[in-house]
């Protein structure tokens, strides 16, 4: 269970909705304390979550550009691919343009362009959620996708919607309302989040596991060739000691055999 908590706590997604769920509870708590200082608390500490977490998708404008780009060029032309690529595509306009806001969010700058450019985001993030209903709409209508799965995304953008709604005055929600549904999908989005985390972690350590099982057969084979090399050169050198061995046997009997024709020689002289 520890393993499974830590492998959690190491995805930055993961990390990013556990903040999210914080600054839902505070958000609530703030809406329905009836202390003016207490209120004051709780939206301090909404804030730091809240800049915590923008920390964290600075630049998830990336993810979401390279991902319009994959929908677009690698789907076949439909209708779906449009909406696809269209979600994507609003979704990284707005994190590119909250990427800017930093500094007013951080308190070291107070620009009133920041803040409309800010407000001008989260329309952007409201229309990207719009889109993303219409595509789980299209989904449930022509495709062949899990109803479980269109459920939950059905349940997730219902829920932020009323964020950027309320934010921009297109909702008309109050703050403890918006509290409690961004409550609900965080959940669920931690709930997806920890299922792909663990199934990677699952991937990793069987690839880890394939990989040490081909050292150990590695290993164990080097090792046979080691010692069926060593047996071949000791075999061979006792090969060669026993030729040599041969070859000086066959020297010395040649050399006795020309010193006894010499002296036979030398007789035959006397003679």
């Amino acid at each position: 269970m520890f393993a499974e908590v830590a492998n959690y706590a190491n995805d930055a997604a993961a990390v990013e909705k556990s903040l999210r769920l914080l600054q839902a509870f505070v958000q609530i708590a703030a809406g329905t304390t009836s202390s003016a200082t207490d209120a004051k608390t709780w939206n301090m500490a909404r804030g730091q979550f809240a800049l915590a977490r923008r920390y964290l998708r600075l630049f998830k404008w990336i993810d979401f550009s390279q991902a319009s780009t994959i929908t677009w060029t690698s789907s076949p032309p439909s209708s779906r691919r449009i909406l696809a690529t269209a979600k994507n595509m609003l979704l990284a306009i707005y994190f590119f343009m909250e990427m800017f806001c930093i500094s007013n969010a951080m308190g070291i700058t107070t620009s009133p362009f920041l803040t409309a450019l800010q407000h001008h985001a989260l329309q952007v993030w409201f229309l990207a959620i719009s889109t993303s209903l219409v595509l789980t709409t299209y989904d449930y209508l022509f495709q062949n996708t899990e109803s479980a799965i269109l459920a939950s995304s059905l349940v997730l953008d219902c829920c932020d919607i009323l964020i950027p709604g309320s934010a921009v005055g297109w909702i008309a929600v109050d703050s403890v309302t918006v509290g409690i549904a961004s409550c609900i999908s965080s959940i669920i989005a931690g709930q997806q989040i920890w299922v792909r985390v663990q199934k990677e972690a699952k991937e990793r350590e069987m690839r880890k596991r394939e990989k040490s099982m081909r050292k150990v057969r590695f290993d164990k084979g080097t090792k046979v060739s080691e010692e069926e090399r060593e047996g071949l050169s000791e075999k061979g050198g006792k090969e060669e000691a026993s030729n040599g061995v041969v070859d000086e046997s066959v020297k010395a009997l040649a050399n006795t055999v020309n010193d006894g024709n010499g002296g036979v020689k030398k007789r035959s002289k006397k003679t």
